[in-house]
């Protein structure tokens, strides 16, 4: 549920708000350096001396609403894929190099990217680093994984969605009555015709098109220094051919000229449940930013105005929930 909408006067006092805040806690910046590399691959360091460890993201752009019509949930699937090994780092070497030394590794996919996320000690750092570039490079492309994966992940949409009482009707159902264009009002999740018809040869396209140094970004925080970091990165990396990648789809609506309402039937849920969705203002401007401040206020947590209004005082709902994308 997306509770964002409220009255111009409180928008305005929550600018005043954020205008009031003392000046130095407006300027204050993470120190960061960032280069590219000539294959494109943009590289950003953060040192944080805190503990001898460090956390690195690499980000690819290719999330939910950027995968081509035709493949649905295939930014999901790949998500997965990722985890199956290449020739050289068969699977299950990547989690034991990093969790063998206490380290955590997960990945996710978001609207606009999917992540890889690692945690660890830092003489862990050039291992890994090799792993992801490795991954970079190629994966093990059998249909044995794919269909291993497919598998995980129309269960997950089992699990998660279609046995599931509500069936995440607000992040999956709400975006397909709200928008008008494929991006933004598909199943994110993947139709199951897509991801049952998918080919090895179809996967692999994708991994080509889409995981390329030219379309990712490498962030790592920790007891690091730059230009060591750099050093290393363009040792791994480098070597690494830059690719085509396709075009980003067109992902502005049309305006919306009047409220939209739908109603679904749900025979595992017990008692109705609501979600409100507003548009939001560009995500980029000072609107957005007061948008965001005031959904936090309205529905994050106990605390909110929402939660203590609906839930503790009226008792007419059992849990409010909320947040911005």
């Amino acid at each position: 549920m997306n509770f964002s909408a409220i009255s111009r006067s409180r928008l305005s006092l929550l600018t005043v708000i954020c205008l009031s805040l003392p000046i130095a806690a407006q300027q204050w910046k993470a120190p960061t350096s960032m280069r590219k590399l000539s294959n494109g691959l943009t590289v950003v360091v953060s040192e944080d001396h805190a503990a001898p460890s460090f956390g690195l993201c690499i980000s690819y752009g290719i999330g939910f609403r950027l995968e081509p019509e035709g493949r649905t949930g295939f930014a999901h699937l790949f998500e997965h894929m990722m985890f199956e090994g290449t020739p050289n780092a068969p699977k299950g070497v990547l989690d034991r190099v990093i969790e063998g030394g206490g380290g955590t590794n997960n990945g996710d996919t978001r609207y606009d990217h999917t992540e890889y996320v690692e945690t660890a000690p830092i003489s862990a750092l050039d291992p890994i680093l090799w792993l992801e570039a490795d991954r970079l490079s190629t994966l093990d492309f059998s249909p044995k994984n794919l269909e291993n994966q497919r598998q995980v992940v129309e269960e997950e949409v089992r699990v998660n969605v279609l046995n599931r009482p509500y069936g995440l009707f607000f992040a999956i159902d709400l975006p397909g009555k709200a928008f008008d264009t494929y991006p933004n009002a598909h199943n994110f999740y993947g139709d199951f015709h897509d991801l049952d018809v998918a080919q090895i040869e179809d996967v692999q396209k994708f991994y080509e098109h889409y995981y390329a140094p030219n379309n990712a970004v490498l962030a790592i925080v920790g007891d690091v220094q730059p230009d060591e970091v750099f050093a290393k990165v363009e040792k791994y990396f480098a070597a690494i051919p830059a690719r085509e990648v396709p075009p980003r789809p067109k992902v502005a609506e049309p305006p919306q000229t009047a409220e939209r309402r739908a109603t679904e039937t749900d025979k595992l849920a017990k008692v109705p449940a609501l979600a409100l969705g507003y548009r939001m203002p560009l995500r980029h401007s000072p609107e957005a930013l007061a948008g965001a401040v005031t959904g936090e206020l309205l529905h994050n947590g106990q605390a909110s105005r929402l939660y203590q209004a609906l839930v503790k005082d009226k008792q007419v709902a059992l849990s409010v929930d909320g947040g911005v994308n």
